[in-house]
């Protein structure tokens, strides 16, 4: 038996910086690529299993994992059944046979060359999500994919591919007609939004909604309220289009407008999430809702109503859309179906007044023609054959026990240090310290167990002035959700 070839590279050596914001598993990635390049592991030899490596660096099986087949689709690593994961014998630098001229090195006055809005995107550069195939409890905004009815969809998907001449014509800006007009009568039904086919656009999604109404109803360095804390992608792209952000305070009754900051700049727009507040998942109550309307009036504002996840209410009848309250007839009602359904569809819709939709299906066409005509299809049939009603009572079912797993196991393992309320609707929770120090001390906690959460100052203007973290639910199941909290606990209770 020939010597076993000497390790040149120490697993134990890799650090693994708890409080970094990047993530446990890009860290390990990095350093083991690294490795791989500097020719520390050499071609062929062994890493350790996901488990050893786990067991040495004190962090779980699942960041090891991700790591590892994130650097086995790139090339670095190879995995055979029976073998072990080893370094592979071809690595991606050794097909490029070209030398490549010296990469000259950025000044430091390099980001000055940027115009404003590269600026503020070099800035919020960090805010592009990390694509991980196994997001961890709790990652906030995913919906439960694995309980999708897929089964019914590519029935539906095989069906529509059966194109004719006709199919091949479908190209209104404006969207798929027959999508639009079942998205109008589900609205009236499940909503109370009294709407025409007319005035529904099909989007890309709820961020091209909202430029496209920047785009009709605002002018250069306009005035915009949101709230605080807010949707910070939403006001990170209004703030890129040019327009003054005033971030308005929330309580437990949604916007507070009370509080706007002074002086009162009177705003061309009011961006809301009434049906369930992100991040702090309050929903909007009615006399906030008349206040809110009567405000925009006095202002001669619109108002952007996103209700991103207003079908996933849990106790009661739902209140009124303020679309279907407002009798001017300003307010614009943005839907999504990523939340409502899955990610990739990349679909949403605005209601916008019937009078301005053909200005908005111009925008449209001049950004980008329109929505895959295929996809908005099959959602069509989805819609018309009753399956999208189906599936969202079925969620709307398990989403409220698996919010109501979360709580009780929250307030069973960490009940005395923290707070933390059961919104009415929503597909997450929001839990805070006790204190300021409890807050931090659950966060490192929930670091050291490999648990993903997002913290509620990211979603604000003023960060320090806002505690407690944002646990995601709808996507995990309730033995998921028991170990990641019992795990959590655990780390916590070690500090």
């Amino acid at each position: 038996m020939g010597r076993r070839a000497k390790q040149h590279f120490e697993f134990e050596a890799i650090s693994i910086d708890r409080s970094a914001s990047e993530s446990q598993y890009r860290q390990l990635e990095n350093q083991i690529r690294e490795a791989i390049s500097g020719g520390l592991l050499t071609a062929g030899s062994r890493v350790p299993s996901s488990r050893r490596l786990a067991e040495i660096l004190g962090v779980s099986r699942n960041t090891v994992l991700t790591a590892y087949e994130q650097l086995i689709s790139e090339g670095y690593l190879e995995s055979e059944t029976g073998s072990g994961t080893r370094v592979a014998q071809f690595l991606p630098e050794t097909f490029d046979y070209v030398e490549q001229p010296e990469t000259p090195q950025a000044t430091d006055g390099f980001e000055e060359l940027l115009s404003t809005s590269g600026k503020l995107l070099a800035r919020y550069a960090s805010w592009m999500p990390d694509f991980a195939p196994l997001p961890q409890a709790f990652r906030p905004h995913l919906p439960a994919v694995k309980e999708f009815p897929t089964s019914a969809w590519n029935r539906l998907a095989s069906e529509q591919a059966r194109w004719s001449m006709r199919h091949l014509d479908q190209c209104d800006s404006q969207g798929y007609e027959p999508l639009r007009q079942a998205v109008a009568e589900y609205m009236g039904v499940s909503r109370g939004v009294s709407c025409s086919s007319e005035q529904v656009i099909i989007t890309s999604g709820a961020q091209q909604g909202l430029n496209l109404v920047t785009q009709i109803l605002l002018e250069p360095q306009d005035a915009i309220w949101v709230e605080e804390p807010g949707n910070a992608p939403a006001n990170q792209l209004l703030e890129l289009l040019g327009f003054r952000i005033i971030p308005v305070p929330v309580d437990q009754s949604g916007i507070d407008l009370t509080r706007v900051p002074e002086p009162k700049t009177s705003p061309k727009l009011i961006y809301v999430t009434p049906g369930g507040q992100w991040p702090l998942a309050m929903t909007m109550s009615p006399d906030r809702r008349q206040q809110l309307l009567a405000e925009a009036e006095r202002h001669q504002s619109w108002i952007i109503e996103d209700d991103y996840n207003g079908e996933f209410r849990y106790t009661g009848r739902p209140y009124p859309t303020l679309s279907s309250l407002d009798q001017r007839g300003q307010t614009i009602y943005m839907g999504s179906f990523s939340k409502l359904l899955f990610p990739a569809i990349r679909l949403g819709f605005l209601i916008v007044p019937e009078q301005i939709a053909g200005a908005f299906a111009y925008a449209r066409w001049l950004n980008d023609r329109f929505s895959s005509p295929l996809t908005q299809m099959v959602l069509h049939r989805f819609i018309e054959s009753g399956q999208f009603l189906k599936h969202i009572r079925q969620m709307r079912s398990l989403y409220q026990e698996r919010q109501t797993c979360l709580y009780e196991m929250l307030m069973h393992e960490l009940g005395e240090a923290i707070d933390v309320d059961l919104p009415e609707s929503g597909m997450h929770l929001v839990v805070q310290g006790k204190t300021p120090q409890l807050d931090q001390e659950l966060m490192a906690a929930a670091d050291r167990a490999s648990m993903e959460y997002h913290s509620v100052r990211m979603y604000a203007r003023e960060p320090e002035q806002v505690p407690g973290m944002v646990l995601g639910f709808a996507a995990f199941d309730q033995k998921q959700i028991k170990k990641a909290v019992r795990n959590w606990a655990q780390e916590f209770n070690q500090r």
